[in-house]
């Protein structure tokens, strides 16, 4: 048996990490579905593209984000493009409110495309803010609707449902309901020794030295019985 305390310190430093997640899946659908803007021209585009990286790879430099500011009014097409990566940024370095109009429209955009994300990350957003009661009635809803679909890829796939019941469990332990975390937890481990394959990649995202979650999923379930 693994050093609980050890096991819970770990887990704690990877709350955020777990709970907010997927803004950078819809990251990637917000390029897919991005597209350029008439009017600027091929040069002040490529400025506008260099100024994004610059500030994506510093992005406390404030000098960078006002260079940034002034790209995307010059090229509108760069946020569009890059809203749910730079919402994230956002988020990451405490810009809380800039960030949530971003990522409100980053997911607006592609809510018709990938409306699992999307209510996912809806709920990041609510976590963000502290509203862990709103964010966990809305996990549960998204579990509801998935319902027996989570293995199509285009309706959300079994990774996100995966994350989902993880992000349950994570959010009955912050609001103290321990017969809430249990059996979310007990759910979750259920649903992973359905398909080895599909554990194997979703476990493999928590490993740390020799704790891992499904070690800490054993750990916690003991706790609370």
């Amino acid at each position: 048996m693994i050093d609980a305390a050890k096991a819970v310190e770990w887990f704690q430093q990877k709350q955020r990490q777990i709970l907010i997640g997927s803004l950078s899946c819809l990251a990637g659908a917000a390029i897919l579905f991005g597209y350029l803007g008439r009017g600027p021209t091929p040069i002040n585009y490529a400025e506008a593209e260099l100024a994004f990286a610059q500030w994506k790879s510093s992005p406390l430099d404030d000098r960078l984000y006002q260079s940034l500011k002034e790209a995307i009014r010059i090229v509108p097409s760069i946020e569009k493009k890059y809203e749910a990566v730079i919402a994230q940024k956002l988020l990451n370095t405490d810009r809380m409110e800039e960030a949530l109009v971003l990522a409100s429209r980053a997911l607006g955009r592609v809510k018709k495309e990938a409306p699992y994300h999307v209510i996912f990350a809806e709920s990041s957003l609510l976590i963000e803010q502290g509203k862990f009661q709103q964010a966990l009635e809305n996990a549960v809803a998204l579990k509801e609707q998935m319902g027996g679909s989570y293995g199509c890829e285009d309706k959300g796939g079994s990774l996100l449902y995966l994350h989902n019941l993880l992000r349950i469990a994570c959010l009955q332990g912050a609001l103290h309901n321990r017969p809430g975390e249990k059996v979310a937890w007990e759910e979750l481990e259920n649903f992973l020794q359905k398909d080895n394959r599909l554990a194997r990649v979703f476990l493999g995202n928590f490993s740390f030295s020799n704790v891992d979650l499904a070690h800490y999923i054993a750990e916690r379930k003991q706790e609370l019985s």
